[in-house]
């Protein structure tokens, strides 16, 4: 039934070659009307009539068990009906005694290239008649032609579904191709695209003018990479190259001194890529610059033992006049609180050389803030 469901979605009313064809049968079996219809199990479809709205009517479907073409298309051979009025199968039946009154019936067939039985090509008529053996012969010649010439279109239709289905696939494809490629070339980053040998497949705009500024030249697809790269990372680079390759991630960190552009901390990760099988098939490469994180680090790490030295030096500098302080302190404290005329001097230089050096730390450590 799918098979008769193809043919029937197919719009063939209009079709000029089916149409010469259904004409041709009328005429060669000197008949009104001629007809090409598909059965499923409930319905006969028509699809292509010579008209003749006496007999055949503006109908498009009509119930399968009560055509002629329900038994016509059960038999290998062309099917004739003289008299209808005269065959018991069809003596009562409401297209021999209603309206249409047809009389006479001759149908074949469509058979499909692979043997199925899709359909009928009929004509009719409203006199009793029939079929000499010639007509019979052109009659059967005309069902083939009408069947290829079906298929033919079946065939067109799905090959026209499959070429707008590959259009809408490439235009599809397209759009992902500049989507990705507008992302690639939008990145900050240093990214290539690497084959399982080595050789650049692909860059994007950061990589190439970074290696054009770096090393005075243009990077090419099929450049073996590692040429571009610092002779003391080739080492790592390879094995880090050769890690991906078998699948597994690896990044590496480090600098590299590039003269006038000076020097460059960077992070580079190794991504293996794959294809839709999950196959490797080359290596992403990408490199950040962390210079500015980098050198911010480096800064506050200096600043911090910078700190730290500060804080080691007062500390022992604290210590003599605390010392001092709590000298006097003490000797007070064995005069019962009162002051001796002479402690007071050495009390006021002690306090004044303790708030000497806070103010000096409160100073330094300020200006370290400032450089953060």
């Amino acid at each position: 039934m799918d098979t008769v469901l193809r043919f029937v979605g197919l719009d063939l009313e209009l079709d000029k070659e089916l149409q010469e064809i259904t004409d041709l049968a009328a005429t060669v079996c000197k008949a009104p009307t001629a007809v090409i219809s598909f059965l499923d199990t409930d319905t006969q479809y028509f699809k292509v009539k010579r008209e003749c709205k006496e007999i055949v009517g503006e109908a498009k479907t009509y119930p399968r068990k009560d055509t002629f073409c329900s038994h016509a298309i059960k038999q290998d051979d062309i099917m004739i009906i003289p008299d209808t009025l005269a065959d018991e199968r069809f003596c009562t039946n409401d297209a021999v005694t209603g309206g249409a009154r047809i009389r006479f019936y001759a149908g074949v067939s469509l058979i499909t290239s692979d043997g199925q039985k899709v359909g009928t090509i009929c004509v009719l008529g409203t006199e009793p008649g029939d079929l000499d053996d010639h007509q019979k012969q052109l009659f059967k010649i005309i069902a083939k032609q009408a069947m290829k010439t079906i298929e033919l279109k079946l065939k067109a239709l799905s090959l026209q579904e499959k070429l707008t289905e590959v259009e809408s696939q490439q235009e599809y494809i397209h759009d992902a191709s500049i989507r990705l490629r507008s992302f690639f070339e939008s990145s900050t980053n240093f990214q290539v695209l690497l084959g399982k040998s080595g050789e650049v497949i692909d860059f994007n705009k950061t990589a190439f003018n970074f290696v054009k500024n770096a090393h005075k030249t243009d990077m090419q697809r099929g450049d073996m990479f590692v040429t571009y790269i610092a002779p003391e990372f080739v080492s790592k680079f390879i094995d880090g190259f050769n890690l991906a390759v078998l699948g597994k991630r690896h990044v590496e960190e480090g600098s590299t001194d590039y003269g006038e552009m000076g020097v460059i901390w960077w992070d580079a990760a190794f991504e293996p890529a794959r294809d839709k099988n999950d196959e490797i098939i080359g290596i992403s490469y990408l490199i950040r610059n962390v210079t500015e994180r980098k050198v911010r680090e480096q800064k506050i790490i200096q600043q911090n033992e910078s700190l730290l030295s500060i804080a080691h030096i007062q500390a022992h500098e604290f210590r003599a006049p605390l010392t001092t302080i709590m000298g006097l302190m003490s000797l007070i404290k064995d005069d019962n609180y009162t002051l001796a005329e002479g402690y007071m001097p050495y009390l006021e230089m002690a306090v004044n050389n303790l708030d000497e050096k806070i103010r000096n730390i409160v100073i330094d450590i300020e200006k370290n803030v400032e450089n953060l």
